[in-house]
């Protein structure tokens, strides 16, 4: 574990938006194929406002090292909902996913948002803890229903994905 000075003298993350190109180097940081599909959409996906707007990039000494795929989909501008997040693997536990996250709810695209919506894979724990401590921050808590179950997913029978929501508000929490 590194001392708390040491964490001092790490580089400042950039935060930005997404460009076109960025999609190889997003697809280079993924772990597995489903992450690297991500990748490739970020690329895609970056040349539209409602995409590009809602996404993020880190960047540490010009190398792309995390980022964060979102929307508001049209039919709900009241939620945000995070398809992806990918950090590289020397930036974990840096809290950079709470970095991108944070700068993300801050955007004016986001100023009206109630709720944020993703999905994580039951086994994956890093996924689980940022949203968690996100969900702390916000002094709220996590909504966790099954969304893909093992049946519905023939090549991933070991694990369930969750459909997470968090409340941001109690309008939207004493509407429901």
């Amino acid at each position: 574990m590194k001392h708390s000075l040491e964490l001092f003298e790490q580089p400042i993350p950039i935060l930005r938006s997404p460009r076109p190109e960025d999609g190889e180097r997003v697809a280079l940081l993924a772990k597995d194929d489903r992450k690297q599909v991500f990748g490739e959409l970020l690329g895609e996906l970056s040349d539209f406002e409602q995409f590009m707007n809602t996404s993020i990039v880190a960047e540490v000494e010009g190398e792309v090292v995390g980022a964060v795929l979102a929307y508001v989909p049209p039919y709900d501008p009241e939620t945000l909902n995070i398809l992806h997040v990918v950090i590289h693997e020397n930036e974990e536990n840096k809290g950079l996913g709470s970095l991108m996250l944070g700068q993300l709810m801050r955007r004016e695209v986001c100023a009206g948002i109630t709720r944020v919506e993703t999905t994580i894979s039951a086994s994956d724990e890093v996924t689980w803890a940022l949203f968690r401590r996100f969900a702390q921050w916000q002094r709220r808590r996590l909504d966790i229903k099954p969304f893909f179950t093992q049946a519905l997913q023939p090549h991933r029978r070991h694990e369930n994905d969750n459909q997470v929501t968090i409340q941001l508000s109690d309008e939207a929490e004493n509407a429901a």
